[in-house]
């Protein structure tokens, strides 16, 4: 199944490559980009679009990848330190009651 997988995911990104040099060919009409007062030298609208798309994909393979779980583990670790604190200070209280 693995190299079945590999060349489907081959294929898929032959076909991307193809479909963005053909959009690249007939999206050639120069477009400037400003930002408050910040301008952007005229490139072709094509470019702006891809990069808009690059720009997005890596963002959300940086997204997806395990970088960020460490920011919920530490969420995981302070709420299981306090559900901690609290069934230790139920033993206390149950120990002086005994």
């Amino acid at each position: 199944m693995g190299t079945f997988t590999r060349l489907l995911a081959g294929v898929f990104a032959i076909g991307v490559f193809v479909a963005a040099v053909v959009f690249a060919f007939y999206n050639d009409t120069p477009v400037a980009i400003g930002l408050g007062a910040w301008r952007s030298p005229p490139q072709a609208v094509s470019i702006w679009i891809l990069g808009a798309f690059l720009g997005g994909g890596l963002l959300g393979l940086l997204l997806g990848l395990r970088l960020f779980q460490g920011l919920r583990r530490s969420s995981r670790e302070k709420k299981l330190i306090r559900q901690l604190a609290t069934a230790r200070g139920e033993i206390e209280r149950l120990r002086a009651a005994g």
